[in-house]
């Protein structure tokens, strides 16, 4: 590993020094595009999650930090990890955002930080679902363990009251499951956030090339991560429901809000899915960052987070006093 991504003094002045902080401190891959179909493998992937447990500190100090309540329930036979927030304002009381959480598809978990800060910010009880991870289970499994939980809250509660949120490979898991229910004719929810959604599988798009050395996650390690843990064999990876940029989507689909940043390796998915909602009829707005990587709006203190999330519960609060 070789430590700290080199800036000019350019770029330095377009970012807040804190995001420049941060990416001085990122510890990059040499020959990442060599070394990928290496370190994806299915061993491999499974020894990397014992580092997530470093973040546990992190995870406890923005419970602290909010004061969050956290408990496990079970719906539909998925474990769901339910944060609620002090004080719940009546107005939400009702509401719940539901949190699919990214991680490649084979890292993370349902309580990590981006479902506390959610439920920290936007002051509403999130229903965080705790997937099975590839390379255990390949799609569709995870993607029908979420549709089963989505199946039982809608009898729960009104869809009106439903928020998504997601980042990354929980992205591409939040687009699958709304399609197969719509086709279901399940209610949608109000509407959805995504976080530099992984829409497109295949690898293709312009930014997981030319952003292939200027992101924390080197483009070819998520195609490894695809390849080796998540696609079936000889599966097509263009098939709508599996790299969703290529679906349909109509006027029914929910509101959406995208977050990407110039350095993001999905910066070019973003794009591409923002147009074909658009040109759908979807109320979609895209909010993108100058200097930002994948997956930057969870660090808590970088200014650029900061206003992205900011801007983004404004998005969903107006959906919730419709």
């Amino acid at each position: 590993m070789r430590s700290g991504m080199q800036l000019t003094e350019g770029q330095k002045t377009s970012i807040s020094p804190e995001a420049a902080a941060f990416l001085n401190k990122v510890r990059t891959v040499p020959l990442a595009n060599f070394l990928a179909p290496y370190l994806t493998t299915p061993n491999r992937v499974i020894n990397f999650r014992a580092q997530y447990e470093k973040n546990i500190p992190l995870e406890e100090s923005i419970i602290t930090k909010f004061g969050l309540q956290v408990k496990e329930i079970k719906i539909a036979g998925v474990i769901v990890v339910v944060i609620e927030p002090p004080n719940i304002k009546p107005e939400y009381a009702s509401k719940i955002v539901v949190n699919i959480h990214g991680g490649g598809f084979v890292l993370s978990r349902a309580r990590d930080r981006t479902s506390l800060i959610l439920a920290g910010e936007l002051g509403m009880r999130v229903y965080a679902i705790e997937y099975t991870l590839s390379p255990e289970a390949r799609y569709p499994v995870t993607r029908d363990e979420c549709l089963d939980v989505y199946r039982q809250l809608v009898k729960d509660f009104r869809p009106q009251d439903i928020f998504f949120t997601s980042s990354s490979s929980g992205g591409q898991l939040t687009l699958s499951m709304l399609l197969l229910a719509q086709k279901e004719k399940l209610p949608i929810p109000a509407a959805q956030y995504l976080c530099t959604p992984a829409a497109d599988l295949t690898g293709a798009g312009d930014s997981i090339v030319t952003n292939a050395s200027r992101d924390i996650m080197p483009g070819s390690f998520l195609i490894g991560m695809v390849e080796q843990n998540y696609a079936p064999p000889g599966f097509n990876k263009k098939d709508p429901l599996f790299s969703p940029l290529f679906a349909t989507y109509n006027l029914d689909f929910p509101p959406t809000i995208i977050t990407v940043g110039t350095r993001d390796l999905l910066l070019s998915t973003g794009v591409q899915l923002y147009w074909k909602l658009r040109e759908a009829g979807v109320e979609v707005e895209l909010l993108v960052s100058e200097g930002m990587w994948h997956g930057f709006n969870w660090e808590l203190e970088v200014p650029e987070s900061i206003c992205a999330r900011v801007a983004v519960k404004a998005f969903l609060l107006k959906h919730a006093l419709i």
